[in-house]
């Protein structure tokens, strides 16, 4: 059996929808164009020729594939073997045993997560094909990189990516937040491995809310959004994800490199509250001050009533409000 030309879909998707007659040709690589198309077809992608001989993708389907993912990805560590679930308990222990495993950069993704935790225990709940739910294990041997700078360079990663593919300003709230016209359309959650000794995994789980078909429940319909609720044009998921998993591998290189510096100042420039009024709950107790720096090691500085500063780490406080 034929298997799917993947690059003919990318090809097609990321030049707007249609190929020239002389660039399908290159893309079948002198196959035909109804036995290329026959296999693509039965997953759901629909094509028209156009009148000058070349190819136009008039729709694709809901669910995601880990081939048009995966395909031409081109990145070091992240995302070098992809696969996609129809349903699981939760992409970030599905990614845990690929650690365990040793198979570093896997990008887990599913359509569906019955357990999906955010931060302080919090739940993740997606209907099915309305957002990316993904996780992946990576391995610091050299370098121990903490879990908040990956929970940042995943921020940053989605916000990123979500300009390049909708041209969309996408704003970070600390920590590991992302909002699109001060509403959440994705969050990052980073969990460790028992680490064996000189070894350092951690586990990036990544939810993005893309389409909502039914509207969030009332109580947080005021702050969640989707990315469809702000543009016209159709939220490619793939697309998405895979502009998400190029970004997260640049900053993985970063990372490891030691050079958290070039990430704080990419997540400064995406921050939506630098300069502004907050509120930070810590340890039960709310303490209120403006935001005077942002730093991916040490949290988020606030100048507190009265003159001094605190430093608050992102992993034991929150933004409230």
């Amino acid at each position: 059996m034929t298997k799917p030309n993947w690059a003919l879909v990318i090809a097609l998707k990321e030049s707007g929808g249609t190929v020239t007659a002389t660039r399908l040709q290159r893309l079948l690589g002198g196959a035909g164009v109804e036995e290329t198309l026959a296999p693509l077809t039965r997953r759901g992608y629909h094509f028209e020729q156009t009148k000058s001989g070349g190819l136009r993708l008039a729709a694709w389907p809901r669910r995601l594939f880990a081939g048009e993912i995966a395909h031409g990805l081109g990145t070091d560590v992240v995302g070098r073997r992809v696969e996609v679930h129809w349903r699981v308990p939760s992409t970030n222990d599905l990614a845990r045993a690929e650690a365990r495993r040793g198979r570093e950069g896997t990008g887990v993704f599913t359509e569906e997560q019955t357990a999906g935790r955010g931060r302080f225990g919090r739940v993740w709940r997606a209907e099915k094909f309305s957002s990316l739910l993904f996780s992946v294990p990576l391995h610091s041997p050299r370098q121990a990189v903490a879990a908040e700078g990956l929970m940042l360079a995943g921020a940053v990663a989605v916000a990123e990516a979500v300009d390049e593919t909708l041209g969309m300003r996408a704003d970070i709230r600390w920590p590991n937040d992302v909002l699109v016209e001060g509403r959440k359309v994705s969050g990052v959650l980073v969990e460790g491995l028992a680490p064996a000794a000189g070894d350092r995994w951690l586990i990036a789980g990544v939810g993005v809310n893309c389409i909502f078909e039914s509207p969030p429940p009332a109580g947080i319909h005021a702050t969640a959004a989707a990315l469809s609720d702000f543009t016209d044009k159709p939220v490619d998921r793939a697309l998405l994800a895979r502009a998400i998993l190029r970004r997260l591998d640049w900053w993985w290189d970063i990372l490891k490199a030691g050079e958290s510096a070039r990430l704080t100042e990419r997540w400064r420039s995406l921050s939506g509250i630098l300069g502004e009024f907050v509120t930070v709950e810590s340890a039960g107790r709310r303490h209120r001050g403006r935001v005077v720096d942002l730093d991916a090691h040490f949290g988020l500085v606030l100048q507190m009533s009265g003159g001094p500063t605190r430093v608050f780490a992102p992993a034991d406080a929150t933004l409230v409000g």
